[in-house]
């Protein structure tokens, strides 16, 4: 059965395997973790909300259409501000690459998967941050909510 958890568990796998993360997390912050300012490369991938797009004039035997979006935080740290902007930038490419058309965890539809928006933070020295919206859509039965663990 779908489930939004498998969704952000599958970008940070693909972040990860890009190489070019120090690391992914699924809540939180560096600074949640106790991480000190240093060259590092990492994201933090976040729910914000999901809403039910269609199916409520349709037969309990029908799908419920669900869309939902994620926010994921991008951060690149590096002590030159230009080289620091070009690494966040590349972050961003290295997401757009990972999740636009793809079927994450299996089960979102991949034409309607993909960034939709990024806002630049401002820089706090030596760090830079890009906030991404990841939106998704995905199908579930009426009645087939995962409730496991």
């Amino acid at each position: 059965m779908a489930r939004e958890r498998d969704v952000r568990n599958a970008i940070q796998a693909s972040l990860l395997a890009t190489g070019a993360f120090s690391d992914v997390w699924l809540t939180g912050l560096p600074e949640d973790y106790g991480q000190g300012a240093s060259n590092m490369t990492a994201a933090a991938i976040e729910p914000v909300g999901t809403r039910q797009a269609g199916g409520w004039d349709s037969s309990p035997a029908g799908a419920l259409e669900l869309r939902a979006d994620l926010a994921v935080t991008l951060l690149a740290r590096h002590p030159d501000p230009q080289l620091r902007d070009e690494l966040a930038e590349q972050l961003l490419d290295y997401l757009i690459n990972a999740v636009n058309g793809s079927a994450l965890a299996g089960f979102t539809i991949p034409q309607c998967t993909l960034v939709t928006s990024w806002k630049w933070q401002p820089p706090r020295a030596p760090e830079r941050r890009i906030t991404a919206t990841v939106a998704f859509t995905y199908l579930v039965a009426w009645n087939s909510f995962d409730t496991s663990p």
